[in-house]
């Protein structure tokens, strides 16, 4: 699985939720952190293209059509209607739970497009086709197709010095249209370069001739926030825990409230 499906299942798992442009742009260097920091150069530099632009034209996710839940090894059955889920259940971790049956099953990206051709589902949202066919395999079903694996991918590192340089750029709210203005300002043939020179000059306390969007800012505020939480040691389940302590809407709210208060010297009730 690519860098690029990375970050489009990254825009998946929020699109049903509508958030606002600083909630995805958190949330996909959240999930990026779970993919084994491969690639992490390239993904730390994507991450500056994340906007409210892109996210209007994210695909709607496709509805699911009802089915019987019996097991079929046949290519024409549709997506089984869904079990009921008490009030209680978190949607979240029920995802998460399909999700990672999904995986654990050796099933991989190319699957999940085949499967969606044999559902007669979207193409476009792969992450909704996987969650599907893993509440499937939770239900002891049987997919219609045998598991292929994704092939590994070689990673590749980044330096500290360019990593803080490239958290840096971001943390202060910059994002790619910035990098673009100041790559020609100093007459630099590629962004992701200016990305590194700009954040050179942060970390030296240096001002930049272009300024970030006050929307950049706070969106660079909070994947700080949510940064320092994760880097704490803390993960999803803490978040959750934290969020029902402080009474919080949810989990995410808890992160960057956390990651706030650590950044603050301040300590958590919970440990990590």
């Amino acid at each position: 699985m690519t860098d690029r499906d990375q970050l489009r299942e990254a825009f998946e798992t929020q699109e049903h939720n509508t958030p606002d442009p600083s909630a995805v742009y958190a949330r996909v260097q959240e999930l990026s952190q779970k993919y084994k920091r491969r690639r992490r150069g390239a993904q730390i530099a994507a991450g500056g293209v994340l906007g409210a632009g892109l996210i209007a034209g994210a695909i709607n996710l496709p509805s699911f059509l009802p089915a019987s839940n019996a097991v079929s090894n046949t290519s024409a059955g549709v997506p089984a209607a869904a079990p009921a889920v008490s009030a209680s259940a978190d949607p979240e971790d029920t995802r998460q739970e399909q999700l990672e049956a999904y995986s654990e099953a050796g099933f991989g990206y190319d699957d999940a497009g085949r499967l969606a051709k044999i559902w007669k589902l979207s193409d476009d949202n792969r992450l909704e086709v996987k969650a599907e066919a893993g509440r499937r395999l939770l239900l002891g079903e049987t997919l219609p197709i045998k598991p292929t694996p994704d092939a590994p991918v070689e990673e590749e590192t980044i330096n500290p010095q360019d990593e803080a340089r490239f958290a840096a750029f971001f943390n202060a709210g910059y994002t790619y249209t910035e990098a673009e203005k100041l790559a020609k300002i100093w007459k630099i043939a590629d962004p992701s370069d200016a990305k590194l020179e700009a954040g050179k000059r942060l970390l030296a306390g240096q001002e930049l001739p272009v300024k970030p969007t006050p929307e950049g800012v706070a969106a660079g505020l909070e994947a700080k926030r949510v940064s320092k939480f994760f880097d704490s040691g803390y993960d999803v389940d803490d978040a959750v825990k934290l969020a029902k302590t402080w009474n919080l809407k949810d989990a995410y709210s808890a992160k960057v409230e956390g990651g706030k208060r650590l950044l603050a010297g301040e300590t958590l009730p919970i440990q990590p």
